[in-house]
């Protein structure tokens, strides 16, 4: 295993209890692990949340990642956020594990009706509101005319009506305006006799910035691995990192002055440079934008990339650092000896967001849970 990721059951569970103080013991807590858990695991920490008590929901993004966690025998309820597939086949495993599915058309509903009918068991749907951000979902002035079309289908079981915040991160008005289309979509259902049991909308920065969004329901995504979804979310809550990438120093060797380093030359040393090569390149995930600008830690110091990272390999300046041989480690996210670098660090080197760092880690990489 030459470059692998650490997942800390501990930190997780800490952020997770983090989150239960701020809503409440009442609202649901339903963490979500899509994206293969934002690139931590998702089997690895599903399971994590499977033998926590503060939560009550697991969230995944579809009908694959679903039957995922069934086959990987997580207990709690599977809530399947966006989209799937019309497999009937998959589709009858999940409803008979009790999987939930998101419902934005009619088709939908119809389908999961009769895959309902088959196995003998309803299927349970949350409803899709689209109240702002344009992506899947029911437009609100429809919405009353859809669940009522809905309703009388004998083998389904509406339990949810939820949407999705645009911008809670960082545009407060559109943030109100979105939370006022939810609340007034409730109480339109209200007034027409009909009460959906569970309704959620936030996400990490939500639940955090807007108590008004929690209603009974709480998602969160980003916050459960302890990366903030904005500077405000920091200031309010205390969550703890629980990601770190470690790679294998495959070979030391020293190059003269004015040698050019990787692909196309992009880096010229001007003395006689100890370079340390790295087995890890944009293939892992470690992205190439950030070649000549990212710094990885060996033996507790901070050592530039130099040259252009490859599919497969980097270099590392190490001149100035004692004693590094092959074996040593290598940190890419992470601390050594009090040096530390965080997800928010190569998100600066590669103009991104800390959300992009960790999901796009190659989920073919081991993740070991510590």
């Amino acid at each position: 295993m030459l470059t692998w990721v650490e997942v800390d059951s501990k930190a997780i569970n800490h952020n997770l209890k983090q989150f239960r103080k701020i809503i409440g013991s009442k609202p649901l807590l339903m963490p979500a692990v899509k994206g293969n858990a934002y690139g931590h695991g998702i089997v690895e920490v599903a399971k994590i949340c499977d033998q926590n008590r503060e939560v009550d929901k697991i969230c995944v993004v579809d009908l694959n990642e679903a039957l995922q966690l069934i086959k990987a025998k997580i207990k709690k309820s599977i809530l399947i956020l966006s989209f799937y597939e019309n497999d009937e086949h998959k589709l009858c495993s999940a409803v008979k594990a009790g999987a939930i599915f998101p419902v934005y058309n009619i088709e939908q509903a119809i389908l999961l009706n009769k895959i309902g009918e088959g196995v003998g068991r309803k299927a349970v749907v949350h409803i899709k509101l689209d109240a702002g951000t344009s992506r899947i979902g029911v437009l609100p002035n429809t919405i009353v005319d859809f669940i009522k079309k809905i309703i009388p289908l004998k083998h389904l079981t509406v339990e949810g009506l939820f949407s999705h915040y645009a911008s809670s991160e960082d545009d407060k008005l559109f943030t109100e305006n979105q939370l006022r289309i939810f609340v007034k979509t409730i109480s339109n259902l209200k007034t027409n006799g009909i009460n959906v049991p569970i309704q959620h909308l936030t996400c990490s920065a939500a639940s955090i910035l807007y108590p008004d969004s929690h209603f009974n329901a709480v998602r969160i995504g980003i916050g459960m691995y302890g990366l903030y979804p904005n500077e405000l979310a920091r200031k309010k809550i205390k969550l703890r990192p629980a990601l770190s990438w470690h790679t294998t120093v495959m070979q030391v060797k020293t190059v003269p002055a004015w040698t050019k380093i990787s692909y196309g030359g992009t880096f010229t040393t001007k003395r006689a440079t100890k370079l340390a090569v790295l087995p890890v390149g944009y293939w892992d995930g470690y992205d190439r934008t950030m070649s000549n600008r990212a710094q990885v830690l060996i033996r507790g110091k901070k050592c530039p990339v130099r040259g252009r990272i490859c599919m497969n390999m980097c270099m590392v300046d190490v001149t100035t650092v004692k004693n590094v041989r092959a074996g040593d480690i290598a940190t890419l996210i992470g601390t050594q000896n009090r040096q530390s670098l965080s997800v928010e660090d190569l998100a600066k080197w590669a103009d991104t967001i800390n959300y992009e760092i960790v999901d796009r880690i190659n989920p073919l990489l081991p993740r070991v849970v510590v």
